[in-house]
């Protein structure tokens, strides 16, 4: 399956990432129940998780963590593609055209990547600061929930579709 004409555009990863995105929001968004989520299990009202009790932030370090480590390779991979596409050194014209033809839409994909994924990093500082200043702990609204989880989800989905279509370009026979 060819799609020569597709990857012309860093514009054209919109067309994947909004319906996209938009699915995973709506997956999470109907499928919870309730109007709000506590972030930290000491604070929920089921008593089995009361009685864990632990806070959200050894949580939240892991979630940050492979955020952090999918930005960075999505930079660094957006570096690769800019250095081969500018560089006066000789490299095979084949490869180099391969990179040429699909650097646009995965430059757009890696790039998306790190938008949504600083995003998400934002919204879970933010929101997370503002569930901790709440009396009752019910800030964390189930929209607020099913955006910052559909923000890392798209985030890592862009991440991964980057790599996919980088390959399927470069190592093609």
């Amino acid at each position: 399956m060819q799609f020569n004409n597709f990857s012309g555009s860093v514009w054209h990863v919109l067309w994947i990432l909004v319906p996209l995105g938009t699915a995973v929001f709506s997956m999470i968004f109907f499928g919870l129940k309730g109007d709000y989520y506590f972030f930290d299990p000491k604070h929920n009202q089921d008593q089995r998780l009361k009685e864990e009790g632990g806070n959200y932030e050894p949580h939240a370090k892991r979630f940050q963590d492979l955020a952090k480590l999918a930005i960075t390779l999505s930079a660094a991979a957006i570096a690769f593609l800019v250095s081969i596409i500018a560089s006066d050194k000789p490299i095979s014209p084949k490869f180099s055209q391969r990179v040429g033809l699909v650097a646009p839409l995965v430059a757009g994909l890696f790039g998306s990547c790190i938008a949504l994924l600083v995003l998400f990093l934002v919204v879970q500082a933010i929101w997370y600061e503002e569930y901790c200043h709440s009396a009752d702990h019910n800030t964390y609204k189930r929209w607020k929930y099913a955006l910052s989880t559909s923000l890392g989800y798209t985030g890592l989905l862009s991440f991964v579709l980057g790599f996919l279509w980088l390959a399927h370009y470069l190592f093609r026979p």
